[in-house]
């Protein structure tokens, strides 16, 4: 009977730990659930603050007004945009590419629409030329228009002489009429003497 009651201690031993083993592996399940449901609440609440953050961004690209601290930061992730797109230019010019401003997608170099979503692909060669014939253009336009001012101007001193031109001719004719007199009054003295 020993032999029976060692094996009977020990399947009642056992029995009891396999009962502890589930308990506490149900209770680690439970716990596990609890906590991948945790994990999915933060993760969306993370999501929502980054929607949000995105739409004060969006705002800000558009001009609207955004408070100190707010506009700092979006400052500053304006300035950490610029930057990746400084390193996106310098990788597609390594392998003779160029990326899409409006989907940030690798296009050919020659491009002038970019495939995925359509959007105008300007090269830098292109817009440099262009900012030269605006520049060329606008400096043309200042140079007529300062020729016109001064046209305008000489227009109106040819003007204003022909308008004084009249006024020095009866002057003229006034001096000379003084002249006539004073010979005709010279004249009638020597005859008089």
């Amino acid at each position: 009977m020993a032999k029976s009651s060692f094996w009977d201690d020990l399947g009642n031993t056992l029995t009891r730990k396999a009962k502890g083993l589930s308990s506490r592996a149900e209770n680690l399940y439970e716990i596990q659930k609890i906590r991948n449901k945790l994990s999915a609440q933060e993760r969306m609440t993370e999501k929502l603050m980054m929607d949000i953050g995105k739409m004060i961004y969006t705002r800000y690209e558009q001009g609207e007004a955004v408070d100190g601290e707010t506009g700092v930061i979006c400052e500053e992730i304006s300035q950490h945009m610029l930057e990746a797109d400084h390193f996106r230019d310098a990788i597609a010019a390594s392998k003779g590419e160029k990326f899409c401003p409006a989907c940030h997608k690798a296009v050919m170099r020659e491009a002038s629409f970019c495939p995925y979503c359509g959007a105008a692909c300007p090269t830098a060669e292109l817009e440099e030329k262009a900012t030269d014939v605006i520049e060329q253009a606008e400096e043309e336009l200042k140079d007529a228009a300062e020729a016109e001012t001064t046209e305008a101007e000489e227009v109106t001193e040819t003007e204003k002489t022909e308008e004084a031109a009249p006024e020095a001719e009866t002057s003229e004719d006034t001096q000379e009429v003084v002249e006539e007199a004073e010979e005709t009054a010279t004249e009638s003295e020597e005859k008089t003497e």
